[in-house]
């Protein structure tokens, strides 16, 4: 065989079709992978953040039962996650407005006791 243009056109027609059909179902295939990789990536980032959201309300929940129950310890327990979940952990994006009412809220309830 030659190389160059010369040597394309002594292949057969089927030959050449056959390699310009390999090439683009190649193409495809790669571009099909990459699409589906970059789905799989902002889906997995979503589903991180919505269980972050999850867990960030659900402790919410347990310190709002603790503070407002009738029990002293307890109570002294709820103040204390409060602070450490609005001043130590990262509070999820989006959230931080509820997380400012909670200190806010449970910072003047602990103050007039």
């Amino acid at each position: 065989m030659t190389a160059g243009v010369e040597g394309l056109a002594a292949w057969p027609p089927a030959a050449v079709a056959t390699v310009v059909a390999a090439l683009g179902a190649a193409c495809v295939a790669l571009l099909a992978a990459f699409v589906g990789g970059v789905w799989a990536v902002l889906r997995w980032r979503r589903d991180v953040a919505r269980e972050e959201r999850d867990r960030y309300w659900a402790r919410a929940t347990v310190v709002f039962e603790l503070v407002s129950g009738d029990d002293v310890g307890r109570n002294e327990l709820g103040y204390a996650l409060a602070a450490a979940m609005c001043d130590i952990q990262r509070v999820p994006r989006g959230e931080e407005a509820s997380a400012r009412v909670m200190k806010e809220l449970l910072g003047d309830d602990r103050r007039r006791r």
